[in-house]
């Protein structure tokens, strides 16, 4: 539940929430009538299946938009599987508002809003529950797939030192940035879920093509960077521009003029 999450970032990779979820609960509601809801929702003159299907219309528009903003934030941020899961249930939470809004429209004034809304709460979740972790579990076999049958040997990094002494093996996609200094570079990276640097005595020249086959990339004469973990580019009101990362705790690096518009496009 610590670890990163690893899902599709882009938009379309989130559709399968916004169409399964909402099938399911339409589905399952038809099917199997949970908690009776079919005869408490024949109520306003109106059919239950009327009524689901509006239902099924909201909890569809809701994830459409919370799907989309949680698109673009976890382009910048971070997000691991326990904040994820907290997405997932305030999603759930935010359709039991709107559930109970519309419950509440539709019995004029029978009930109360938050005698509904307890009610909503309990069929929202206990219906929903199933998509959800069926999607998240689908997802995990999926990343535990990927890694069986990752190429161990040749997906890895190999940092030698200037004897050509093998000093460090590590996962490309691990590696935050690299920091000329002196005699040294400094090669910070994620493991689990700490930042970590590892000083070794080469130059800067010695490893550039080393990292450049797995995707860094040089930023400025005294640093290499992973696109992966830059959160964006800024440039202050003396045109010095700085790559801000994902991780607090790295400082902000330089970025060079010259190796700007290359990074630029990489984000």
């Amino acid at each position: 539940m610590n670890t990163r999450l690893r899902i599709g970032k882009t938009y379309k990779s989130q559709l399968s929430y916004v169409m399964l979820v909402p099938a399911f609960f339409i589905g399952f509601c038809f099917l199997y009538n949970p908690f009776g809801m079919q005869a408490f929702y024949q109520t306003g003159g109106m059919t239950f299946g009327f009524h689901f299907v509006m239902l099924t219309t909201i909890l569809m528009a809701i994830l459409a938009l919370t799907r989309l903003v949680f698109s673009a934030l976890y382009k910048h941020i971070p997000f691991k599987w326990w904040h994820y899961t907290l997405w997932c249930f305030g999603e759930v939470l935010v359709f039991s508002f709107f559930m109970a809004l519309y419950t509440t429209l539709f019995y004029a004034g029978k009930y109360n809003y938050f005698m509904v809304l307890s009610l909503c709460l309990q069929y929202a979740y206990l219906i929903l529950v199933y998509p959800y972790l069926f999607l998240i579990l689908a997802q995990i076999i999926l990343n535990k797939d990927t890694d069986l049958n990752a190429e161990p040997s040749d997906s890895l990094v190999k940092f030698y030192d200037e004897h050509k002494r093998l000093k460090l093996t590590i996962d490309p996609a691990a590696v935050i940035s690299i920091q000329a200094d002196a005699n040294y570079v400094v090669i910070r990276y994620m493991d689990t879920d700490r930042v970590k640097e590892f000083m070794l005595r080469a130059s800067m020249k010695s490893v550039e093509n080393t990292v450049a086959q797995h995707g860094l990339v040089r930023c400025h004469r005294s640093y290499f960077v992973n696109p992966k973990y830059v959160k964006l580019l800024s440039k202050n009101k003396d045109g010095m521009i700085t790559a801000e990362l994902l991780h607090p705790e790295v400082p902000s690096i330089p970025v060079s003029k010259q190796f700007y518009q290359q990074l630029s496009e990489l984000l």
